[in-house]
């Protein structure tokens, strides 16, 4: 294995989740290349990665056959020999067949069988997101002995970020980072439990509290702002994500709802207190050594897929007494 590109998976936290294998493939072949290739929304998880020799950028927007075979072309002059296939696509497969690659390593499942030249068997029972991704690696005879995820930010986006938050924050004993939204509606605790929470940590613990997240969940983070007595600082679709995570690094606790930000602070060492209804934490919570889960216990099994429940009450349940007082004895260390 001399020029290895890897193809990853095309959403924040899980993306987050596979960087251990970077490291693992330059400890196993030093003087090997190593790619990666992501969607564009992504990007900015492997950039700056002292692991990672290249990353190269896949529009998954343009599905037309042509636009396929010029991408396999472009892909064939940079001469990679092996490819792990961690996204299960069949169409990425396929375009690295089309494309040379000799080695094609990938879960086995029926689409894939005749464009894998490797094919592993996923792991029978449930297991954790990120040891799923990574159990293509170890059976390949690659070890993972450090398998916490990785985010790496660059020197200049860090002082940028740090000497404007001084700007907003001078005055506050603590700053706090909230992520009250989620890539799907049951995964949020709601809007006025996150009002209620930050109202607290401003008045009784003096706390900056900085909401966060994508431009596309803007009118959303100004609902629950909209229900507060006190004015919190609002970057919301303001950043970029390695700005994002700038931001989150100067923070001495995140609040977040299980969702990319939450993993994003795990993989920074922030203290995060990530909230988990219908996901299951034992598949899908962030890896890190600064990681409270908080989860009430219910009778519904999880994870939980029902779109149309009504009641949401894996999140509702959670009260807001009990998330302050977590918040308080982690900013009070």
């Amino acid at each position: 294995m001399k020029r290895i590109l890897v193809i990853t998976v095309n959403w924040l936290g899980d993306s987050i989740l596979t960087t251990a294998a970077f490291k693992a493939l330059k400890d196993k072949f030093p003087a090997s290349y190593v790619g990666v290739l992501a969607v564009e929304r992504v990007r900015a998880v492997f950039d700056n990665n002292p692991y990672i020799d290249e990353v190269i950028v896949f529009d998954e927007k343009k599905k037309s056959f042509g636009a396929k075979l010029e991408f396999a072309r472009r892909l064939k002059t940079k001469h990679f020999d092996t490819v792990f296939l961690i996204h299960r696509s069949f169409t990425r497969a396929s375009i690295c067949w089309l494309a040379g690659i000799k080695q094609r390593i990938g879960y086995a499942r029926p689409k894939n069988l005749f464009v894998l030249t490797r094919r592993i068997k996923p792991p029978h029972e449930p297991i954790h997101r990120q040891d799923y991704y990574l159990y293509l690696f170890e059976k390949c005879g690659i070890p993972l002995p450090q398998r916490l995820p990785q985010f790496f930010i660059p020197q200049n986006t860090r002082t940028k970020t740090n000497e404007y938050l001084k700007t907003l924050t001078g005055t506050y004993s603590h700053v706090v980072g909230m992520n009250p939204s989620a890539n799907w509606d049951l995964k949020r605790w709601p809007k006025e439990n996150f009002a209620r929470l930050a109202d607290r940590l401003m008045e009784e613990l003096n706390c900056a509290v900085i909401f966060v997240g994508a431009a596309a969940n803007a009118f959303y983070i100004e609902g629950v702002i909209e229900k507060m007595d006190n004015k919190p600082i609002n970057m919301c679709g303001k950043t970029n994500l390695k700005e994002l995570a700038a931001l989150i690094e100067q923070t001495e606790l995140f609040i977040s709802n299980d969702s990319g930000p939450a993993h994003l602070a795990a993989a920074l060492k922030v203290p995060l207190l990530v909230l988990f209804g219908p996901t299951s934490p034992q598949q899908t919570s962030p890896r890190g050594q600064t990681v409270t889960i908080i989860r009430e216990d219910i009778k519904c099994e999880t994870p939980c897929y029902k779109l149309n429940c009504e009641d949401n009450i894996c999140m509702k349940k959670i009260k807001v007494e009990d998330v302050f007082q977590k918040a308080k004895e982690h900013l009070e260390k």
